[in-house]
């Protein structure tokens, strides 16, 4: 391949896979597009791969005709879409130079439908197939033309002898069309539907695969996952735009158009001691040729990506919502040599509902609603299967797809990602182990007091969930409109600074009623809509009073771990002096220097920042004072909001005034 050409993909209507290039201009470009048939001739051009400019592992290959100079390549819009392209669409034509010639190739159709009328219609579709194509590639997808409009689709299983490359179809080239085992005892149409999947080989070659293969960096790409949130304020109405099982990321640097493929998702989040492992198809899009196309939802995802930027990682959307937000993931391209498309999967089911589906007969209706879900792209699937929620007219079931290694050609291992396509056979059966029980839905699930409940401590929860039982970041709950007042902006905006970089703290001192709630909140809500999406959480202290030291200790080290998988993120404990107050210097007390020492290492040591909120410096505990603030200084800023004259304004959380005093210490100041 040494010539190439740049063209745009136009339309044509003929009963073919032909391409045929023509030179377009402003003036008779409508003219030449409404024209169709007799305007397509001219001699052959040669054998072409057509590559997408926007993803260049989509591909198809095509014998062309016409004449030079073109601008538009015109190709069977069936053709066309199953090879992955669509109209106006810009791509590369590189020219094949090698012919390949081969003595018989052998075909598979991709549905039932497709095979039954393929097996009636062989012997006419043998004599008609010269006319509608000569060059073909290893596991190619044709569409062959009955009449037009009518069309059955069949895919390229073998060419003899084997190559990698397209081969040239002549007329002393065979067609074998796969039919029914001969002397089957069993019903024609019965042995037809199950022929049809034992025929469509494991595709891991190097041909149509590659469509699913992206090429990532050497090292891992890590991503964050945004919350839905901040997806849905910067998408508004192109959220709704998002594939279910696509992640979207930035793209590379000084690449022109998005890149997809799959990739595997490893993710650590809490209560699980090891990485957890998924299967995602990957967006990545062209943010650094922003400009404004057809493609509303990457030009909306590119400008989002641009404006929020992070160190080392790149912000993520998680179409399918199965990750946890703020979670950072490492992102892994997936080979050819381990994507392998399924003969056969096994659907699970409860009990009930597998005897209800069998009484109904509703099994054609299970196996339509699966399909659905794979018409635009086959359902990626580990070797530990994943669950799917099926729609059945009115109601929803919930089912287990596992890949089933029945009838693979390829050896299957741990990292393997299978693809659920339409041609693959659903075979239905029970849950009989316990260990393989379906989990229940949200609804259903209730939890279960505990004899030392009482004894035990949960994060509290003041804040409402976002319906994955998973607290919501602190400044994305506040919907208060806050009044601006003095130099608050100005200091909350320096804040949003420090407390986005690791390891700088915070305190914040003010009496009853100086509005330090009122303050974090509004430094929360910054911190969330920054340019880092800063996950923000809030401990009120106040109701940890009278706890053990053990309990405080817990739930200080739980929720600091799920901050650090969460980075870059921000604790807020307000009302800090509650569990950490100024005690008599006479007597010692053990359990309260042991949460003094946790928490003080815990500070020099974690990438998380903290704000701590308290009345006065004086009504904290003198050990911690002393760790944290003098001998060895790790408080970044000291905050003190001064003593309120005049109320003013309306505020459901504190009263506020006219008159805030800020002062600001720096280090060299700790101590006075």
């Amino acid at each position: 391949m040494n010539q190439s050409y740049p063209a745009f993909v136009s339309f044509h209507s003929l009963c073919n896979c032909f391409g045929y290039a023509k030179l377009l201009t402003a003036i008779n470009a409508t003219n030449d597009l409404s024209l169709v048939n007799e305007k397509f001739n001219g001699p052959t051009l040669g054998s072409f791969r057509m590559r997408s400019c926007e993803n260049p592992n989509i591909y198809c290959d095509l014998q062309l005709f016409g004449q030079l100079p073109f601008t538009n390549v015109f190709v069977n819009s069936v053709f066309a879409e199953v090879s992955g392209f669509q109209e106006r669409q810009e791509v590369i034509l590189e020219k094949i130079a090698n012919k390949t010639y081969c003595s018989y190739i052998e075909v598979a159709p991709r549905t039932v439908d497709d095979y039954s009328v393929i097996a009636q219609s062989q012997a006419s579709i043998e004599n008609e197939f010269l006319n509608q194509i000569r060059l073909v590639s290893q596991n190619m997808i044709i569409p062959h033309f009955l009449s037009p409009g009518v069309y059955v689709q069949f895919r390229i299983l073998n060419i003899v002898p084997a190559t990698s490359n397209p081969v040239i179809l002549t007329n002393q080239t065979e067609l074998h069309v796969q039919t029914v085992t001969e002397g089957s005892q069993s019903d024609e149409k019965a042995t037809m539907a199950k022929k049809v999947s034992s025929i469509v080989q494991d595709l891991s070659t190097q041909a149509f695969l590659s469509n699913y293969v992206i090429q990532l960096e050497k090292t891992p790409v890590v991503g964050r996952v945004l919350p839905r949130k901040i997806v849905e304020s910067w998408l508004k109405t192109d959220v709704d735009k998002i594939d279910k099982n696509t992640l979207y990321i930035s793209g590379k640097e000084n690449c022109p158009y998005p890149e997809k493929g799959i990739v595997e998702i490893r993710s650590l989040v809490r209560n699980e001691q090891q990485e957890s492992c998924q299967f995602f198809y990957l967006h990545r899009t062209n943010t650094t040729t922003l400009k404004k196309n057809d493609d509303v939802l990457n030009d909306s995802l590119a400008h989002m990506f641009d404006s929020l930027q992070l160190t080392n990682r790149y912000h993520c959307v998680d179409g399918s919502g199965s990750l946890e937000p703020y979670v950072n993931v490492k992102i892994y391209e997936v080979p050819e040599d381990r994507i392998c498309t399924l003969r056969y999967c096994d659907v699970m089911m409860e009990k009930e509902i597998f005897q209800w589906i069998e009484e109904f007969e509703m099994t054609n209706l299970v196996t339509q609603s699966l399909h659905a879900k794979v018409q635009a792209k086959p359902i990626l699937l580990s070797v530990e299967g994943t669950e799917l929620d099926v729609s059945l007219d009115d109601k929803a079931i919930r089912v287990k797809v596992l890949p089933s290694i029945k009838g693979l050609v390829k050896r299957v291992t741990e990292s393997t990602c299978f693809l659920l396509d339409i041609t693959t056979e659903m075979i239905y059966k029970k849950i009989t182990d316990p260990k393989q029980k379906l989990s229940e839905s949200e609804a259903s699930k209730r939890r279960r007091r505990r004899p030392d409940d009482s004894e035990t401590l949960e994060t509290p929860k003041t804040e409402p969930t976002n319906g994955t039982n998973h607290i919501e970041n602190f400044g994305l709950v506040q919907s208060e409109n806050f009044v601006q007042i003095g130099s608050h902006s100005k200091m909350l905006s320096e804040l949003d600074k420090v407390c986005r970089n690791e390891k700088r703290h915070v305190m914040v001192l003010g009496g009853n009623g100086s509005g330090k709630t009122t303050f974090i909140k509004k430094l929360a809500r910054r911190l969330s809509y920054n340019s880092s999406v800063t996950f923000c959480k809030l401990i009120p202290c106040a109701l940890l009073k009278g706890r053990s030291a053990d309990i405080i200790e817990k739930l200080l080290n739980d929720t600091m771990t799920e901050l650090e998988v969460k980075k870059p993120s921000c604790l807020f404990l307000d009302d800090f002096d509650v569990i950490l107050p100024q005690i008599d210097q006479e007597q010692r007390h053990l359990a309260m220097e042991k949460v003094v020492s946790v928490l003080s290492q815990k500070l020099r040591t974690t990438g998380v920042s903290v704000v701590l909120v308290a009345q006065r410096l004086s009504s904290l505990n003198d050990g911690f004072v002393e760790q944290v603030m003098r001998a060895r200084p790790i408080i970044s800023r000291k905050i003190e909001l001064g003593p309120l004259t005049k109320v003013c304004g309306n505020f459901n959380h504190s009263k506020y005034h006219d008159l805030l005093l800020i002062r600001i210490f720096f280090n060299d100041k700790m101590g006075q």
